[in-house]
């Protein structure tokens, strides 16, 4: 059980905003939550997730949920939906409960913050729809979390993690930066060289120079590359659009081949 009090619930989906899932998910969490007199804040971190995108997801859930004090943490992008995946709420060694399918969704916010320790969610307990378990079964167990302060039931050893050996674009942001999943600790370039990344993109491989810089202020002409705040590389140029100028997309394979 967690040691604070719980009265905050965060939603990250890929339902996008102009359907009503991310509505009945609401009214779902409301509804139990005022049959205990419970109240609390559903703050929506984002719904514009790329459809069926893992990757993209656990970017942003690493953006987010550390800077929120002890919360539950709904995340829904759950491309299979009805198969045999296991369903879990992670605790979190600072206080924090995520709640979500156990698809490598959680894998880089809990490289952060640390696993206490995992449930299972018996899913057969909730009698959820075969293709909506963002609203019968992760909506209802985040508010049994904030009516009970906690989770129990049968505690797992581990989860499932995201493949992160093969190099990959894990997100484009509105700004048109190529985020990777290529940690600081793997860059072994020093500030200001100039690298050789190779992108594999539908329309084949681009090569492209970059210079490895602090801020995107720092070089003007080219292409950069730097350490985001969250510790990964980043493809950028300074106010335009990367991703744009290379045809870039989700998921192409990134590789550093000379520095």
């Amino acid at each position: 059980m967690s040691d604070s009090i719980l009265d905050i619930i965060t939603l990250t989906t890929d339902f996008g905003t102009n359907e009503g899932y991310v509505g009945a998910m609401k009214g779902r969490i409301l509804n139990i939550l005022k049959n205990y007199n419970k109240d609390a804040k559903i703050v929506d971190i984002s719904h514009e997730i790329k459809p069926f995108n893992i990757y993209h997801g656990a970017y942003v859930l690493l953006t987010a949920v550390p800077y929120f004090p002890p919360s539950v943490h709904v995340a829904v992008i759950d491309p299979t939906v009805g198969s045999e995946r296991n369903s879990i709420v992670i605790e979190t060694k600072n206080g924090h409960y995520l709640v979500g399918p156990d698809n490598g969704l959680f894998t880089y916010v809990v490289e952060k913050l640390g696993i206490k320790r995992i449930v299972k969610i018996n899913e057969s307990k909730y009698i959820p729809s075969s293709t909506f378990h963002g609203r019968d079964v992760y909506a209802v167990v985040g508010a049994e979390i904030l009516i009970n302060n906690g989770y129990d039931g049968e505690e797992l050893e581990g989860i499932v993690r995201l493949n992160n050996e093969k190099k990959r674009v894990i997100h484009i942001d509105r700004f048109g930066n190529i985020i990777t999943n290529i940690r600081e600790e793997e860059v072994d370039f020093k500030l200001y060289d100039e690298v050789l990344i190779k992108i594999k993109t539908k329309n084949g491989d681009k090569i492209i120079k970059c210079k490895f810089v602090k801020s995107y202020f720092e070089e003007k002409d080219g292409f950069i590359c730097l350490i985001n705040s969250e510790g990964f590389l980043e493809i950028s140029k300074f106010m335009d659009n990367a991703s744009k100028l290379l045809n870039v997309d989700y998921l192409d394979e990134i590789e550093i081949i000379k520095k």
